[in-house]
C-alpha cells in the first residue's frame, strides 16, 4: 500500500472562503419531524440546497484555484492552501483572487435569481446568501496517503477557529495579522484592525475588511417573474 508523505511541515498561506446563511435557511431537521410529508419536502428542499451550494463553491474554486490550491470542501466552505515561495508578492495575488471571488459569487447570485421561481424555503433564501473568507500565514503540516492530502497544525486549528468570531455581518474579509502584514502598501481595500477572543488562543488582534452592503433590500419576486422564470428553474434543477 503506497502511504506516501507523513507531516511533511510548510509554512504558507491558509483561508477558507464560507457561505454565510446556509444554515439559516435549511430548517431540514425540523421539516422531518413533520408527519406523512415531512420527509418528502425535507429531501426536496435539501436537493435544491446542495444543487444551489455546489454551483457556488464550484465558482469560488474557479476564482481562487489559479492562485491557491484546493484542499477540501467542508459542506458549504472551501478550505485552501498556499505554500509560500519567498516571493513577497503572494499575499497581494491571494487578496486579489479573494476580490474576483468576491464579485464572482455575487454575480452568479445574481444570475441564478430564477431560482426564486421555487416555492422552496432554500430557493426563496438564496438572495441572502453571503461569502465571507478568513485568511492566515502560518505553518502547516501535509499528510499525503495516496491521492489525498491532509493538512494539520495548530496553524490550521485557528484558520478554522477564525470563522467563530463575534462578527456580526455576512460577509467580510478577517485576516490574521501573520497574513495582512504580508500585504503591500498599495492594496485598495481598507484594513479595520480589531480583536477577536478565539478559542484556545487568546485575543488576537486581527483585520477586518467589510463591504457595506449588509442590509440591501432584496425584494419578493413577483408572480409573473415567477412564471416566466418557471421553465428555467425547473431545468436547472433537473
Amino acid at each position: 500500500m503506497e502511504v506516501g508523505n507523513l507531516l511533511e511541515q510548510r509554512t504558507g498561506f491558509l483561508l477558507i472562503a464560507d457561505i454565510s446563511g446556509f444554515t439559516k435557511f435549511i430548517k431540514i431537521h425540523e421539516i422531518k419531524k413533520k408527519p406523512i410529508v415531512g420527509s418528502i419536502v425535507a429531501n426536496y428542499w435539501e436537493s435544491h440546497a446542495e444543487v444551489l451550494i455546489k454551483d457556488l463553491i464550484e465558482v469560488i474554486i474557479a476564482a481562487l484555484e489559479p492562485c491557491m490550491k484546493l484542499n477540501k470542501i467542508e459542506g458549504d466552505a472551501a478550505f485552501f492552501f498556499l505554500e509560500d515561495n519567498g516571493a513577497g508578492s503572494q499575499a497581494d495575488q491571494i487578496l486579489k483572487h479573494m476580490e474576483l471571488a468576491k464579485n464572482e459569487f455575487n454575480k452568479r447570485l445574481k444570475q441564478l435569481t430564477f431560482v426564486e421561481s421555487c416555492p422552496c424555503d432554500p430557493c426563496q433564501q438564496s438572495k441572502n446568501l453571503k461569502l465571507k473568507i478568513v485568511a492566515h500565514h502560518g505553518t502547516f503540516h501535509e499528510t499525503t496517503i495516496r491521492s489525498f492530502s491532509e493538512l494539520s497544525g495548530q496553524d490550521v486549528i485557528l484558520v478554522h477557529r477564525l470563522l467563530k468570531n463575534s462578527i456580526t455581518l455576512s460577509e467580510y474579509w478577517l485576516m490574521t495579522k501573520q497574513f495582512s502584514s504580508l500585504l503591500s502598501q498599495t492594496i485598495n481595500w481598507q484594513l479595520n484592525e480589531i480583536k477577536e477572543k478565539i478559542d484556545d488562543f487568546g485575543k488576537l488582534p486581527l483585520d477586518l475588511v467589510t463591504f457595506g452592503n449588509e442590509n440591501d433590500f432584496k425584494e419578493k419576486k413577483s408572480v409573473i417573474f415567477r412564471i416566466k422564470n418557471l421553465p428555467k428553474m425547473l431545468l436547472y434543477y433537473r
